[in-house]
């Protein structure tokens, strides 16, 4: 190239040669045109297919964190975790089995109740009432009942105490699960209570004659269907309590 070539004002009426002769030449572009295919792959439309090691890899994991869940999940219900369950071993039906009602109540509790009465079952003053050691838990246990399936609202007083608050309805819980957490708070040593069990059939049948009640039970109507609360009911058949071993 001359120095004629360089200067930035091309001769009158003339062009540069370097920016239209050879530039943009049809053999200029070919050979950019091969530099940039041996640089970078030439563009097409679409996506480009995954790996076949990347598919092989998302299904083996899928694989093993199904075969995770199903050993180590711990067995989920409708409501609750079940944090008892032994992992990795599957229920199996052998037929009708005894139920530890004081392990399934102590479950129950823990999973529904202990946030508000506390784990210990001695609530907080003046908010919510305590389960252990208290009158309402040892006296007829068809109020608690009743109390459970629709809940309670208003002041009330345990042990002498004045309590104003509101309970939430249990009415979606099972019979037994019922009957268990309500024999747990009512003859577990450790909450200080010596009173009778629960049966699941007392609960069916409470549920059946109050069961399709919506609204929360007060202090004042239950205190017109069973009295005063006392705290030493028993049955009218006179027999003594069962106490429930740990």
């Amino acid at each position: 190239m001359s120095d004629s070539d360089k200067s930035p004002y091309p001769p009158s009426g003339e062009s540069r040669s370097t920016f239209e002769g050879h530039r943009f030449s049809d053999e200029g572009l070919q050979r950019k045109h091969a530099q940039l295919l041996r640089e970078k792959e030439e563009p097409s439309e679409g996506f480009s297919p995954m790996p076949l090691f990347l598919v092989f890899l998302i299904m083996i994991l899928s694989f093993w964190a199904g075969i995770y869940m199903v050993e180590y999940g711990g067995y989920f219900d409708a409501f609750h975790f079940d944090e008892t369950a032994t992992p990795g071993i599957l229920v199996q039906d052998t037929g009708p089995q005894e139920v530890d009602m004081l392990a399934l109540g102590r479950r129950v509790y823990s999973q529904n109740c202990a946030i508000c009465h506390g784990a210990d079952g001695s609530g907080q003053a003046g908010v919510f009432p305590p389960v252990a050691r208290a009158d309402w838990v040892q006296d007829n246990p068809e109020r608690l009942i009743k109390v459970t399936l629709a809940g309670l609202a208003g002041p009330i007083e345990v042990n002498g105490r004045p309590y104003n608050n509101a309970m939430t309805a249990f009415g979606r819980l099972s019979d037994q699960q019922i009957a268990a957490v309500l024999t747990y708070i009512r003859t577990d040593p450790a909450l200080g209570n010596n009173s009778y069990p629960v049966s699941p059939e007392l609960v069916a049948q409470v549920r059946a004659e109050w069961g399709a009640r919506r609204n929360a039970w007060t202090g004042p109507e239950l205190e017109e269907i069973h009295g005063p609360v006392t705290g030493n009911w028993s049955p009218s058949n006179g027999s003594t309590p069962e106490t429930a071993e740990e």
